[in-house]
């Protein structure tokens, strides 16, 4: 074979070997050519490559701290665990959107944002749900303010220490009537109540009875719960602690007296017409007397030292003056009654 290659050599001239070499070097060139922009961009990502693969085994590519933000009831150390980031994560492989799905699905978070910030620190901030109480149906639940509701698992049970907690109510009507209720009430003041519960009132057989954290009793009603923002006010004034503090339809203003429980032991006075009758009121239950009190929760007294009265309307039910510590104090009750100075003219 060899033989034949030299001979079929000898068989060409000089020069057209010439041509033959210079058109296989012409033709290496054009594909050279061809190929260097794939060959360059082939070298640029093996060399981006080989440094992301050495930054990855370099610490400097971890996250090194979670910020969490937003968060009142729920610990920190909880929303990290829901977040699955760790620090032994690579920063520029966390997925925001990733981590603020996981977030997201727990039922006491209402929104979350993540964000990657400088020095490698993921920002995590929270929306919580906002809880008004719990309670036991056919398992233990946690209520929230848009009247949805979750089941108490062992991760939320530091939070129910700062919730109260609620009997009865278990018509959807009157849960959705007291979660509304509360709404008004500010988060601070639901942190001290420790238990609400159906208390019927002889006027009202939809109040509410309230338990404070520090003994006392609040009574109230679905339309009159946000006057409990008063309760700390007003109970530090008492001298007597055993009166329960009201806010119901019949006072329409926080005021304070025995507490229905303790009435029954007290001999009370009713409200009588001309011929000397009881007066019921429209629930047709006997209307009796009830009396202003001082800001020290006294009876409030007129200026010959009698107690001054709450008076009543044709329903049988207290009107209660809102103004009353203020028009007492300018003597406009002296008498026993509310005189304001453009009627004694």
């Amino acid at each position: 074979m060899e033989v034949s290659r030299k001979k079929a050599k000898e068989a060409y001239p000089e020069g057209v070997e010439q041509v033959f070499r210079e058109h296989r070097i012409k033709r290496y060139a054009q594909e050279y050519k061809k190929a260097k922009p794939g060959l360059l961009r082939l070298g640029i990502l093996s060399g981006i490559l080989v440094v992301l693969v050495l930054f990855y085994f370099l610490p400097a590519s971890k996250v090194r701290s979670i910020s969490i933000q937003g968060n009142y009831y729920l610990d920190r150390s909880y929303i990290t665990k829901l977040s699955g980031v760790t620090l032994k994560d690579r920063f520029y492989l966390t997925l925001p959107i990733q981590v603020e799905r996981r977030l997201e699905k727990d039922a006491m978070i209402d929104d979350a944002k993540v964000t990657l910030q400088n020095g490698n620190v993921i920002s995590i901030e929270v929306k919580e749900k906002q809880p008004v109480g719990y309670r036991y149906e056919e398992e233990p639940v946690i209520l929230f303010a848009d009247n949805t509701k979750t089941q108490l698992k062992s991760d939320y049970l530091e939070i129910i220490a700062s919730l109260p907690f609620i009997i009865g109510f278990e018509d959807e009507e009157e849960t959705r009537l007291l979660v509304k209720a509360l709404n008004e009430v500010d988060q601070v003041m639901i942190e001290d109540i420790a238990e609400i519960s159906e208390f019927a009132l002889s006027y009202d057989p939809q109040a509410i009875k309230i338990l404070m954290r520090n003994g006392g009793y609040f009574i109230s009603d679905f339309y009159n719960l946000d006057k409990i923002n008063l309760y700390n006010g007003v109970y530090s004034q008492l001298k007597d602690k055993n009166n329960c503090i009201y806010a119901t339809i019949s006072t329409n203003k926080v005021s304070a007296w025995a507490c229905p429980w303790d009435e029954e032991n007290v001999e009370l006075e009713y409200w009588r017409d001309d011929d000397g009758e009881i007066i019921t009121n429209v629930y047709g239950d006997p209307a009796a007397k009830h009396y202003y009190k001082d800001p020290e929760g006294e009876d409030a007294v007129d200026r010959d030292g009698n107690p001054i009265v709450i008076p009543i309307g044709e329903d049988g039910l207290d009107i209660y003056d809102e103004h009353f510590q203020e028009h007492y104090e300018a003597g406009y009750y002296d008498s026993g009654e509310l005189i304001l100075p453009e009627e004694e003219e």
